[in-house]
């Protein structure tokens, strides 16, 4: 709508690049918000960019208000150990704090949307604009999963699908139906990492949403970065939750991937 005043809040990486960009093209960004990560990935629009700590609520709000968003995308990684040290917390944030009967990743979230209410703001679907970006069911890359990898990618994804419900992470890394590590708050790559030394070559590394999926916040992504750590750890596979998951620049994960003689499967 022509009305739209768009809001980018990101997080680390390149995604929240891509998504500001297709915003940009249609002409809807208005403002940029840096939580964590380089503001230099937004040197081309740099004159809206501004970077805040995660816990400057009060300072995030402001900036929403003063340039009369009325739509936000949250995009991006965001390291938890933020929230476990607290360091440069407003007063504000202190208070929403209180308000959260724990310190999941919803619980946090849903403070956050009820917040934004206050101030007429919709926080809107991450693929909103990705969708492409989405990975689908199937298997996307040349090599094909084993019979046993397969039987270790259902296996995987299934508790993968209950670890990231609980809210403690949303990888599983699994051999034999034997599950060598579980994704907290290290992340991905860790325990990736962590899994493998267990498990060696023939590993296979599962990532999946929560049950019921709530795609404004909560929408895993995998890239270039991830496989490379599933190669120098000798896993044989990558089993990712169709429908459910981002998979960053596809052609280039599936050309490493093939380099490597891994297999990607969408479930």
């Amino acid at each position: 709508m022509i009305n739209d005043r768009t809001a980018l809040i990101a997080g680390e990486g390149i995604l929240p690049v891509i998504l500001a960009e297709r915003l940009l093209k249609k002409g809807i960004l208005s403002l940029i918000i840096v939580l964590q990560g380089e503001t230099e990935r937004f040197d081309f629009i740099r004159n809206i960019v501004f970077e805040s700590a995660p816990g400057k609520i009060k300072n995030i709000i402001n900036l929403l208000k003063k340039n009369n968003i009325n739509k936000i995308l949250m995009l991006g990684k965001i390291d938890k150990r933020a929230f476990l040290e607290r360091r440069g917390f407003d007063l504000k944030a202190f208070q929403l704090l209180r308000e959260i009967k724990d310190g999941n990743d919803m619980s946090i979230f849903s403070i956050i949307e009820k917040e934004l209410k206050k101030i007429s703001i919709e926080i809107q679907p991450q693929d909103f604009y990705l969708k492409d970006m989405i990975v689908q069911k199937g298997v996307i890359t040349r090599k094909k999963p084993s019979k046993q990898e397969m039987q270790d990618a259902d296996y995987g994804i299934e508790y993968a699908k209950k670890l990231a419900s609980m809210d403690i992470g949303q990888t599983i890394v699994v051999k034999n139906k034997v599950i060598t590590a579980v994704e907290a708050v290290e992340g991905t790559n860790a325990a990736i990492s962590r899994g493998a030394l267990l498990g060696k070559t023939g590993t296979v590394v599962c990532k999946a949403a929560r049950a019921n999926q709530d795609k404004r916040f909560d929408i895993p992504a995998v890239g270039l970065d991830t496989l490379e750590v599933l190669s120098e750890s000798e896993c044989s596979s990558l089993a990712l939750e169709a429908d459910s998951i981002f998979i960053i620049d596809v052609e280039k994960v599936k050309n490493y991937a093939d380099s490597k003689n891994i297999s990607i499967i969408g479930i």
